[in-house]
């Protein structure tokens, strides 16, 4: 069955702050979904998909899933096309599903090779054919691929696979080495790298559209979202729990809820990220990324670990092995942290994507921003400067900054689309340069009076930058927060050494 909403005016509580995305010469109506859901305002986005026919809702998740299913091999796109976003369970039900339908249509072709899944203590073999749909779990720069790319198995043997990435590179790759899973169904994606123009998003009880996942949506050219009633009772149940999920994974337990950060979304790949970049790396930052992280704790365990084991499982204390020796705790002040109780180390989610995978700790930042959707973001009020009258202005109290914020939107000046107002002043034509060049554009439904064009002064290079500004709002509609791109003259970033 299809839920359609004949009514919107039930969904006027959802809070509202502004924001922009990236579209790349998306389909307008996704992109407009997009531009809402990023933004916080979720009923809206339901509201569009559902007057669309994009919204689908089931009895039970066994029904969505069939569903789901069934769209999915109808679909007019080419397989690489193809993208579906679920849980982690739910999206290895769905691998296996559209594996079966492939070999029965002829579609995977020669032997079938098992292999053990990474990080799955139980033993858990996975099958592999020609012509099967993979994700890389990790990133390589002699092969030059990255974590969370897709590719198609080109042929296979018990010592190698060869593999064609969706950017067109043929990989062959030694199965000890590198770690993939199937590609069909993902539970998180990286925008870099999986660009999809067909995206289904199965949603259940509170898994399904998050950061990571809303720039797929505003990329793509057919979005649908798939509900169950045993677990969303109905539409206004399906925004409470996307707009909770929205809340809990973009605020720190410490930030008030009613102040939602305003994120200006610039992703960077892992061969350009940059180690000696304090705002990435910063304890603030880390502490931000730490947070997330124990929002996701379960899904990202699965991903480093497989399967758990349910029989010595319990909720909150997820266990891992035949004997159970790892356990990552999932609920509470303690989750995200795991124990190995045959070796007696233990950590946050930080050093087991370090154990498991291999990674450096800036490769582990990397991955793990990818799984939870956060991006480099350059933001006035988390800079430290080194003088002291900057410092003190740290020191000052949250009013003080807030009347600051207001004082510099009064000074911005407002972006109409590309209807800049007459006589533009020079920080608004560097704006305009920066939009063009990234081919960011507006329309009547998601242009904003909260995004402006501003000069700001930093306090390292002592110099004033035009900067794109994104200010935010409480639930009460006060500007209570902003965050800045600053720009060059050639309305490109800014570059500080």
């Amino acid at each position: 069955m299809t839920d359609k909403i004949n009514d919107s005016n039930n969904f006027n509580n959802i809070h509202n702050s502004k924001t922009d995305i990236e579209n790349p010469k998306a389909n307008s109506l996704n992109h407009n979904v997009a531009v809402k859901l990023i933004n916080g305002d979720i009923a809206d986005g339901i509201v569009l998909l559902s007057d669309h026919d994009s919204l689908k809702a089931d009895n039970t998740l066994k029904e969505s899933i069939n569903q789901l299913i069934n769209d999915w091999k109808n679909s007019k796109f080419e397989l690489q096309d193809r993208l579906i976003i679920a849980g982690h369970k739910e999206a290895e039900n769905i691998n296996q599903n559209i594996r079966n339908y492939m070999k029965e249509n002829g579609d995977l072709k020669g032997p079938e090779y098992s292999i053990l899944i990474s990080g799955a203590e139980s033993k858990k073999y996975a099958n592999y054919m020609a012509g099967d749909r993979i994700v890389f779990q990790t990133n390589d720069k002699d092969l030059q691929i990255q974590n969370s790319e897709f590719a198609t198995l080109v042929s296979i043997d018990e010592n190698k696979f060869v593999a064609k990435t969706d950017t067109g590179n043929e990989v062959s790759f030694d199965l000890n080495k590198i770690s993939f899973k199937h590609g069909y169904a993902t539970t998180v994606c990286n925008p870099q790298t999986a660009v999809k123009k067909d995206v289904y998003v199965l949603h259940n009880d509170g898994v399904g559209i998050e950061s990571s996942n809303i720039s797929m949506i505003g990329n793509a050219e057919q979005v649908r979202l798939y509900y169950n009633v045993q677990a969303t009772k109905n539409v206004a149940n399906l925004i409470e729990q996307l707009s909770i999920a929205k809340t809990d994974s973009m605020n720190s337990k410490e930030e008030n809820n009613d102040v939602q950060a305003n994120e200006v979304r610039q992703y960077q790949s892992a061969q350009n990220y940059r180690k000696n970049d304090y705002y990435s790396n910063s304890k603030e930052e880390l502490q931000k990324l730490r947070d997330a992280i124990a929002y996701r704790a379960e899904t990202i365990a699965c991903e480093l670990l497989g399967d758990p084991n349910k029989r010595l499982s319990r909720y909150g204390k997820i266990r891992w092995g035949d004997t159970g020796k790892i356990q990552v705790t999932t609920e509470g002040k303690y989750a995200g942290k795991w124990y190995d109780f045959s070796t007696g180390q233990k950590g946050d989610l930080l050093s087991l994507a370090r154990r498991e995978r291999g990674y450096g700790f800036f490769e582990a930042i990397e991955y793990l921003k990818s799984m939870v959707g956060m991006s480099n973001i350059r933001q006035q009020y988390h800079r430290r400067p080194k003088t002291d009258d900057s410092q003190q202005y740290t020191q000052e109290s949250e009013s003080v900054k807030i009347a600051k914020v207001q004082n510099l939107y009064e000074r911005s000046n407002r972006i109409h689309g590309y209807e800049i107002d007459t006589s533009p002043s020079a920080e608004v034509e560097i704006v305009k340069k920066y939009l063009e060049n990234r081919g960011i554009t507006f329309d009547k439904s998601t242009a904003s009076s909260d995004l402006k064009a501003s000069i700001l002064f930093d306090t390292q290079t002592r110099e004033n930058y035009s900067a794109f500004t994104a200010f935010a709002r409480n639930s009460k509609g006060k500007i209570t927060g902003v965050q800045a791109v600053y720009l060059n003259l050639a309305g490109d970033k800014a570059i500080f050494n």
